[in-house]
């Protein structure tokens, strides 16, 4: 009969059963699971001294190329002005100098002078005239401020006159034209020259 108790049984909170269930409880619970997360919510998070942040900045100073390599500038060092290298770099870059390089030529430039009437002057001078084109064109320059004089009697006239006569094609049918309408009214095809020709073609 479940009705009637058969007995009373009284579980004390210390038990080692009820406090390895309760724990077991809390473990399969969802919301004490999530009870961190619900407290997580809303809250700003710092990622500088993390584990990632730390692990990047380290493997940042791995690969730093600055820091990897030392500068010259760093090392105490004093070089001696009459050592082997120092005077081999004195002289290369002595020798290496484009303004000492021309510093003679430059000043020969200016003292030394040459004769005008050398060969080579002379042949200098000559060539400047030659290749000069403003004394190539001096000639035709000068005869265009003249002007210029065509003659109706010349040369040149008379053979344009003489090809425009050629190329007219007025010209060229004006003997066509004069001797339209004369031969009309032959009183035979015998008189008729062209129908005469004509004639023996057919034939």
């Amino acid at each position: 009969d479940y009705r009637h108790y058969l007995h009373q049984w009284t579980c004390l909170p210390d038990q080692n059963d009820v406090i390895h269930a309760r724990k077991a409880y809390e473990l399969q619970s969802d919301l004490a699971y999530k009870a961190d997360l619900q407290w997580l919510k809303g809250l700003g998070w710092v990622p500088a001294g993390s584990l990632e942040a730390e692990k990047n900045k380290k493997a940042g100073e791995v690969l730093s190329e600055r820091k990897y390599r030392q500068h010259p500038e760093t090392l105490k060092f004093t070089s001696l002005p009459d050592s082997m290298d120092m005077v081999l770099a004195k002289t290369n870059a002595l020798q290496k100098n484009e303004r000492l390089y021309k510093e003679a030529w430059e000043r020969d430039k200016i003292h030394i002078h040459s004769v005008a009437d050398t060969p080579e002057m002379v042949q200098s001078k000559i060539n400047l005239v030659n290749i000069s084109e403003k004394l190539y064109k001096s000639g035709f320059e000068e005869m265009k401020k003249k002007g210029y004089d065509l003659r109706n009697d010349a040369i040149s006239v008379k053979a344009a006159r003489a090809s425009r006569d050629i190329a007219s094609d007025y010209k060229y049918k004006d003997a066509y034209r004069k001797q339209r309408g004369h031969l009309i009214g032959y009183r035979s095809i015998q008189d008729d020259p062209k129908l005469v020709w004509a004639m023996h073609v057919a034939k």
